[in-house]
């Protein structure tokens, strides 16, 4: 845009100025929030994971001798199925995580949003509503993860 040269058009570039402004502000916190919340859920995972691991064999060690094989072979199965649908989860949020960053930073680095925060925070409530709309069969993946887990343990 040219330098105004009266005062309406003074006008419209200062307000035109704020907007982008503000849409510029909008952007850079939930860029910020976007990367914490990521580091953070792979932070979690990892201390979970092996967490998870360091108890089972720790429980393992402590109780092995005072199985029978036939015993020690099922609850070795049984340890096994409950950390495999706990890893196997774990892997699938993350996956899901990881494509809802992506998606919330295409968002925000959508040059036609940029600049306007009315179509920046529409475009972020239209993503936020498509997310949870997925939301159920995430759910339900998480309640069979926790009756295989904790019925394996």
């Amino acid at each position: 845009m040219q330098t105004p040269t009266n005062l309406p058009e003074a006008l419209q570039y200062i307000a035109k100025q704020q907007q982008e402004k503000i849409a510029s502000q909008i952007t850079e916190a939930q860029l910020k929030l976007l990367t914490v919340s990521y580091d953070k859920a792979a932070s979690y995972t990892t201390v979970i994971i092996f967490g998870g691991y360091a108890g089972m064999f720790a429980l393992w060690q402590l109780s092995k001798e005072f199985l029978s094989k036939e015993q020690a072979l099922w609850s070795a199965l049984l340890v096994l199925v409950s950390l495999l649908s706990f890893v196997l989860f774990e892997v699938l949020k993350m996956i899901l995580v990881t494509r809802s960053v992506f998606k919330k930073l295409a968002v925000l680095r959508a040059p036609g949003v940029r600049g306007d925060p009315q179509r920046l925070l529409a475009a972020l409530t239209e993503l936020e509503e498509s997310q949870h709309a997925g939301l159920g069969g995430f759910l339900v993946a998480w309640a069979i993860t926790v009756a295989v887990a904790l019925g394996g343990a």
